[in-house]
Parts: C-alpha cells; structure tokens; sequence
C-alpha cells in the first residue's frame, strides 16, 4: 500500500508493537532497536513505563532508508 502525503494524517502515538505492523515486521524488538540507534525518538507517556514513536517519525525513517522496512 502506497501512502501518497502522509503528513496529512494525524501524528499519532503508537507502540512499539503497531509500529512493527507499520513497518511489515511480526515483532517489537525491530523497533527498539531503531530507537536504540538513534534512528526513532521513542516517547514515554506521564501513566505508562512503555515506550511510543510518532507516527511521522517513522514514515520519515522509512522515507529516508526504505531498507528499513520489511515491506520492500
């Protein structure tokens, strides 16, 4: 599925695991190791000790290294 303007849907905050979704892979830890990169910002909500990305954040990662996603 091709997302022409992203940028015009809502900057969501998503977890870890929907983010994995986003980017085609079964499993979290994907992720976590981009944040561990410096790849995502991860964010961290006042109630909760898990961790979330910005839904732009991760187009933009995926924008910049397409390699990046398992959708390739």
């Amino acid at each position: 599925m091709k997302v022409d303007r992203f940028d015009k849907h809502p900057n969501y905050l998503l977890n870890l695991c929907q983010a994995a979704i986003v980017l085609g892979y079964k499993d979290y830890r994907k992720i976590e190791e981009f944040i561990d990169k410096g790849y995502l910002k991860a964010y961290r909500m006042p109630h909760t000790i898990r961790k979330k990305v910005r839904y732009h954040d991760l187009i933009n990662m995926l924008l910049e290294n397409p390699s990046n996603s398992k959708n390739v």
